[in-house]
């Protein structure tokens, strides 16, 4: 390759290769790097997310609340039966003890 030939492929490489890829680089990075600038940025969630004004995130929260309160009262209805029926068993043991021997 002579020096002219070298000089030519520079130029038609500077003029035409370069700017293609430069463009192709811009319009693959682009989405890439708002990404990775909205995530630094903190941009994930949306602005009703951030705020607690999310109406699906509301209702969730007020069903699984809905759903503690039936649980506790669950909770505390098994502990009043168990607490009769612990005293219907101590109850029918007493007369059984403190009786005396048959006359």
């Amino acid at each position: 390759m002579n020096p002219e030939e070298i000089a030519k492929l520079s130029v038609l490489f500077s003029v035409v290769v370069l700017p293609a890829l430069a463009v192709t680089a811009r319009f693959a990075l682009k989405p890439i790097v708002d990404a990775i600038l909205r995530l630094k940025e903190g941009g994930v969630l949306s602005n009703n997310a951030v705020s607690g004004t999310d109406p699906m995130l509301l209702a969730e929260i007020r069903q699984m609340r809905e759903e503690m309160a039936q649980l506790q009262q669950s909770v505390a209805q098994l502990q009043d039966v168990e607490s009769f029926h612990r005293a219907l068993a101590e109850s029918g043991r007493q007369p059984s003890l403190g009786a005396g021997p048959d006359r």
